[in-house]
């Protein structure tokens, strides 16, 4: 049986049917037009992730484990903590709500794929703890040493904190960032005109 009359499907054919980008978007258009759509989109920038804005939500994420994890110490053990950072009987009684309101802010940020409002409130909470721990100073039976360790400790995270919620508030997001099986820029074609523009 001779294949000359067997219709022949081009390399170009070939690849579109192989390619599930084009089944989900071309329909039957051919590949000048597809390829000027495709350059003049927004949408092929919106395919990727950019990668700064994963590092900042991987870097809110791990804010917010941190925040769970040090809110419930103060709520379990506020006795044991208070003593860690040098804080008299009286003031350790506040370690909890402290703790609360830790749990909340950590929440918050695991439950938002963009969780700049969570993030400042942390900021805020920084403020709180800072002047928590400025009363302890000028309070009785407390241990300044400690207390002073404790403060700056408070001081670091504040300010990586006061960094993350900064990026968040400049970024711009797409659906996708919130995917973290979404891929990222690196090496994609978008990300180099970006890069270039």
């Amino acid at each position: 049986m001779s294949t000359a009359t067997q219709p022949q499907m081009s390399d170009n054919s070939m690849g579109r049917r192989e390619s599930p980008d084009w089944a989900k978007t071309n329909y039957g258009r051919d590949d000048r037009t597809f390829q000027a759509d495709e350059a003049n989109s927004d949408a092929v920038e919106l395919k990727y992730r950019s990668v700064s804005n994963v590092a900042s939500g991987k870097l809110a994420k791990s804010m917010g484990l941190f925040s769970i994890a040090l809110g419930l110490t103060e709520v379990l053990m506020p006795a044991r903590l208070g003593e860690a950072i040098g804080v008299s009987n009286r003031y350790r009684t506040f370690l909890p709500a402290l703790g609360a309101r830790e749990i909340a802010h950590g929440l918050g940020i695991m439950n938002s794929a963009k969780p700049t409002t969570a993030m400042w409130t942390r900021v805020g909470g920084d403020v709180i703890d800072l002047a928590y721990l400025g009363a302890a100073f000028m309070g009785k039976d407390t241990n300044k040493r400690r207390l002073a360790g404790a403060t700056l400790a408070v001081l670091g995270v504040g300010v990586l904190d006061l960094i993350c919620a900064q990026r968040l508030s400049s970024q711009q997001w797409s659906e996708h960032d919130g995917n973290p099986m979404a891929p990222t820029t690196v090496g994609q074609p978008s990300a180099r005109r970006m890069a270039n523009a």
